[in-house]
């Protein structure tokens, strides 16, 4: 798996973890991203909670060959209701190339944190 990122990418540090972990495989540092209780939708399904993350990664890496090109990215911060506690988003266009049919495509990646974690990750064209 192959990632390039560029050096000024705005998106908050975990964000930035987040890929240059995936580069290097690094689940552990992956999970770490995430909160306890973060999902991830991606390929029509849902992963609830680490555990589930743990598996959507040692599938999709079984899987595919991919390699990823970060086309742009934009953030910003909301309060989200009922508190008036920041919440902050992001959202990247990724170039996705691998083994599989279609190749490559733009798939959209809008993460949701929560603090200085990843609460939720969607991933879709």
């Amino acid at each position: 798996m192959s990632l390039k990122l560029s050096e000024d990418l705005d998106v908050p540090t975990v964000i930035s973890t987040y890929l240059a972990a995936k580069l290097g495989s690094e689940v552990d540092t992956i999970l770490d991203c995430f909160t306890d209780d973060a999902l991830v939708h991606d390929e029509g399904k849902d992963h609830l909670g680490r555990v589930a993350i743990r598996a959507w990664l040692g599938e999709l890496a079984s899987k595919y060959t991919l390699t990823y090109r970060v086309l742009g990215a934009h953030r910003w911060s909301a309060t989200a209701p009922p508190t008036t506690a920041p919440t902050t988003a992001a959202a990247l266009r990724v170039e996705v190339a691998g083994n599989f049919p279609g190749s490559p495509v733009v798939l959209h990646q809008h993460f949701s944190l929560a603090g200085d974690r990843i609460a939720a990750l969607t991933i879709c064209p």
